[in-house]
């Protein structure tokens, strides 16, 4: 089973939410949702076999990172996004990452349809793999 699921932050206190399920469109519009403030992550996980992806961040960048069923840590890139730090709220937490690490909210809904598809052919080369 596919299972959307994400957080809600308002002050200190933070609801966490969970959709089975959920379908593409319903993914994508979570994603869109993400400010970097209230909203700040979004996961998809299959139980069968385990792999998730995991979309962080916003309004503008996004940390792409998952498992894929293989067990290979994967995280999306933006090689040609340039060099430089950008801060990010990501799951509620303040952090520094490399712009070549973050991606467009278009780049994370795709690498999202990319996930859901298992695949094909393997990840794609914008996919680092560990």
């Amino acid at each position: 089973m596919i299972t959307l699921a994400g957080d809600d932050r308002t002050g200190s206190k933070t609801d966490d939410w969970e959709v089975d399920d959920p379908g593409m469109e319903r993914i994508a519009a979570s994603i869109g949702r993400l400010d970097g403030r209230r909203f700040t992550e979004v996961s998809v996980t299959d139980d069968e076999p385990f792999r998730y992806v995991s979309v962080a961040g916003g309004p503008e960048l996004f940390l792409v990172t998952g498992e894929s069923a293989d067990g290979e840590i994967l995280q999306l890139k933006a090689p040609g996004a340039g060099g430089g730090q950008v801060t990010l709220v990501c799951g509620g937490q303040l952090g520094e990452f490399e712009r070549s690490d973050l991606v467009t909210r278009d780049a994370a809904v795709a690498a999202v349809a990319e996930f859901l598809a298992g695949f094909p052919g393997g990840p794609g080369p914008a996919w680092s793999a560990e």
